[in-house]
């Protein structure tokens, strides 16, 4: 098994492919990865992170290696950097996986039509921002994209 690693997180392969892990303990709040766009996209693709309506985006590893998960433990905000940070939403664990869930980046999904999350709360497949039920839009409060707190759904939250 092939493992990179930077002083705080790893990147090992799984069954989901290359995914980030937790290289030590970060506390709620804490950012876990800075991502960087390495490069504007003409259409979307499994791989691109959207950033507004019409603006899908690469970012560079570890960040474009993240995993989704049903029930993450970071959640996005934008940077300067013209990417995401990764934000523990709680304490996460050295040895933990890093996870995000792409439904709070893209408005319509074609990255996971089979999750393999495997948590409690699995939807299943990603379909996208549009799709989530706004009990859990709120509960990711400002961890989710930019351009997505414009929708008018979300300015009276």
């Amino acid at each position: 098994m092939k493992v990179e690693s930077s002083n705080d997180v790893l990147v090992k392969q799984t069954n989901k492919g290359r995914s980030v892990f937790a290289a030590r303990n970060f506390r709620k709040g804490e950012t876990v990865v800075v991502g960087r766009r390495i490069k504007v996209l003409s259409l979307r693709t499994i791989h691109s992170l959207q950033m507004d309506f019409n603006l899908h985006v690469e970012l560079d590893e570890p960040a474009r290696l993240i995993n989704h998960s049903c029930s993450p433990n970071t959640g996005v905000q934008n940077n300067q950097f013209g990417g995401y940070d990764f934000v523990a939403l709680f304490d996460i664990l050295e040895e933990d996986e890093i996870t995000f869930d792409y439904e709070t980046t893209e408005y319509f999904s074609i990255a996971v039509p089979k999750c393999l999350c495997g948590s409690w709360n699995c939807r299943g497949q990603t379909r996208g921002f549009h799709f989530l039920p706004l009990q859990i839009r709120k509960q990711y409060g400002k961890f989710i994209s930019d351009y997505l707190k414009q929708l008018p759904e979300l300015r009276t939250v």
